[in-house]
């Protein structure tokens, strides 16, 4: 299963956040790609997620939330599978 993340920086716990992930303290293995901020707002970022449940995702995200203000998780297809389930309702 795949996850977009949009996630809300906290400024607050930024220094703290730079250091756990500059000392490989958070698990970065389920995150495929880069992570990119939005220009108008850089405290915004958006990431994919890979897991093989829900469940996982949310036991391996639990250490990232407490860095940020705001997230949003939503699950994602390919635009592959996407198509199909478009083409099924038609």
């Amino acid at each position: 299963m795949k996850f977009l993340v949009k996630a809300t920086v906290n400024v607050d716990t930024m220094l703290e956040f730079g250091k756990k992930l500059q000392n490989n303290e958070l698990d970065r293995s389920y995150i495929r790609g880069e992570t990119y901020c939005t220009k108008d707002n850089p405290a915004v970022g958006y990431s994919i997620w890979e897991a093989d449940s829900r469940e996982e995702f949310e036991e391996k995200f639990a250490q990232w939330k407490q860095f940020y203000l705001y997230t949003e998780t939503y699950e994602v297809i390919s635009p592959g599978e996407a198509m199909k389930l478009l083409m099924a309702d038609m």
